[in-house]
């Protein structure tokens, strides 16, 4: 849950992130398979690998405050079925515990304050300046986007191990206090937890616009596909799932889709198919990142599907496109084209 956005984004700016898997021993499949269990010290160590990798110290935090932005899979549920801070939480706290056992999350309510805790079941035995930020940076914005105007940095208070992680101006430095807790603690007036709370997680900035009777068409298709292509790398992407983005019901969705003479999984293939070859021909970035950009599980993965989509092999396809300097005169059988050429007149 907490390494596939920072893998992805560690990806994007050109580090190698099955090197730094492999210095951590945790295996690629991870970053993709979120049955799979990860030790959590080679996680932490991940993520200190990947800011120093990068020599940036406020990765982990940067990185946080984005997916607070746009949304996690792992707590949409929480988050687009609370209708109160207090209501978010609870669900947080019982969302979390089915999914990873490295942390136990509580609320804590008294007359004057309220406190929102993750403590760690194992030490850390080495700096962890990038998983207290990110924990910090997350849960802090989502709280700030979720009640609005109700949030005042002035009422909030930090307990961390350190703050070294976090950007300058995040929050006041009156808001932080560091101890040894082996993991942190939100504190904020306990009213706070019976403000109105709305995250509006549709994981893109598009607009969706109206799905009424006479817009089942191809405006719809079209901003299915944007939401497909920017959360593609999600491998848990289910249709119910992908319905909860776009704020509809899973039959809905299929009947819209089965009205254009398409399927969710159809189009799923597609989008992964016209993402895949736009990163082959237009980045440098090496398969293994872009099998898990895309949302399989590596290389061998991605060689089956591309062969299926084209007759080719994705390092086949890279070596033609740069000999030939352009796409153009390469027919690529696509169902439904979602790119538009690059160079072409």
């Amino acid at each position: 849950m907490v390494l596939f956005p920072l893998a992805k984004a560690f990806t994007l700016r050109g580090g190698d992130i099955e090197a730094v898997l492999a210095r951590n021993g945790i295996p690629l499949g991870a970053i993709t398979d979120p049955a799979m269990l990860v030790e959590a010290r080679a996680c932490y160590s991940a993520m200190e690998d990947m800011a120093e990798t990068l020599g940036d110290p406020y990765f982990g935090a940067k990185v946080a405050i984005e997916t607070a932005r746009i949304g996690t899979p792992g707590l949409r549920e929480a988050a687009s079925h609370a209708l109160t801070l207090g209501d978010f939480l609870s669900r947080v706290v019982v969302e979390i515990s089915k999914q990873v056992d490295n942390v136990h999350y509580s609320i804590f309510v008294a007359p004057n304050v309220a406190s929102f805790e993750i403590q760690r079941t194992i030490s850390v035995p080495k700096p962890s300046k990038q998983l207290d930020a990110v924990g910090v940076a997350f849960y802090v914005a989502v709280i700030k986007k979720g009640i609005g105007e109700t949030f005042d940095p002035k009422d909030i208070l930090v307990t961390v191990p350190t703050t070294s992680g976090l950007p300058p101006g995040f929050l006041p430095k009156q808001a932080f206090v560091t101890s040894h807790i082996n993991g942190l603690r939100i504190s904020f007036p306990p009213q706070w937890l019976w403000a109105p709370f709305s995250l509006d997680w549709d994981l893109m900035e598009a607009s969706r616009g109206e799905f009424g009777p006479d817009s089942d068409g191809e405006a719809t298709l079209s901003y299915f596909r944007r939401v497909l292509t920017e959360n593609i790398g999600h491998d848990d992407l289910s249709l119910e799932r992908f319905a909860n983005i776009c704020g509809l019901h899973p039959r809905r969705v299929q009947r819209i889709l089965s009205a254009q003479g398409t399927s969710y999984s159809q189009i799923k293939d597609d989008v992964r198919q016209s993402v895949t070859i736009d990163l082959l021909s237009n980045t440098t970035l090496p398969i293994v990142q872009i099998a898990l950009h895309v949302g399989l599980s590596g290389p061998a993965a991605l060689d089956r599907a591309f062969r299926r989509w084209t007759g080719k092999t994705p390092t086949g396809f890279r070596t033609e496109a740069k000999s030939d300097g352009s796409d153009c005169g390469h027919e690529i059988p696509i169902k439904n084209r979602l790119l538009t050429e690059k160079g072409c007149p």
